[in-house]
């Protein structure tokens, strides 16, 4: 018998009744005695793997190697993200980005962020690409490629190749029965996309995110101009269907 997706909304009302979490290691920060708050959505902790939603007060860390793959998507607030040569990345409210574990940088935030987030934290294997020799913030403009139903463009891999985020955009299409090969975190940036598990189906519009666990089989409907931000992780020790 085949499996049907587990499909998750990220209710905006649900992520403003978060958890307080542990106090932070004050010796790891520059400034500030920060409150944070969050909820794991999705955890398996022998991969180092979390998705959730996380606030916090203002606070300054130290300049130092970031312990994990991170993805965000911030929902509110804003971010400094400063280099060891003092250069400056700066995040705002509707932006994403991804920092590479390993990266030295340091985080910087005045006043209060709220942000959903994918966490991968495992051995860190010899890899050689770019995107884990920067902080990625991903350009949402992306044109649709000539005689092509999607358009799509990696701005994320991590060096054990778990992890990857994209950009993508969708002609008017429908796609049933898709195996979740991955742990899916999307972000719609423009129109809708509709996630029918055979069982219900769910429409997700602009500004609205959605989770799908690995394992199970999806239908997967967009129209012409859906533009999503897509984060995922492969746990290969989990079957597809």
């Amino acid at each position: 018998m085949k499996k049907t997706a587990e499909i998750v909304r990220f209710d905006l009302q649900d992520l403003n009744n978060l958890d307080e979490w542990e106090q932070m290691d004050y010796a790891l920060l520059v400034s500030g005695e920060p409150v944070q708050r969050g909820r794991v959505y999705h955890e398996i902790a022998e991969q180092g793997y979390m998705v959730g939603v996380w606030d916090c007060t203002p606070f300054t860390d130290r300049m130092m190697p970031y312990s994990v793959d991170e993805y965000m998507l911030f929902l509110e607030g804003k971010l400094t993200m400063i280099m060891p040569d003092a250069t400056e990345v700066h995040i705002q409210s509707g932006d994403a980005f991804v920092i590479p574990k390993g990266f030295k940088c340091q985080w910087k935030q005045n006043g209060f962020v709220h942000k959903i987030f994918m966490i991968v934290d495992g051995a860190v294997p010899d890899a050689n690409n770019a995107s884990l020799k920067r902080i990625s913030v991903p350009d949402f403009d992306l044109r649709q490629s000539k005689n092509s139903l999607i358009t799509s463009r990696t701005e994320f891999l991590n060096a054990a190749g778990t992890m990857r985020v994209d950009v993508q955009l969708y002609d008017a299409m429908s796609h049933p029965s898709l195996a979740c090969e991955e742990h899916l975190l999307i972000a719609v940036l423009d129109d809708t996309l509709t996630l029918n598990n055979g069982q219900c189906a769910h429409l997700f519009s602009k500004g609205q995110t959605a989770y799908v666990y690995q394992g199970g089989l999806v239908d997967w409907t967009t129209t012409k101009g859906t533009k999503i931000l897509l984060a995922r992780y492969a746990n290969f020790k989990e079957s597809s269907v």
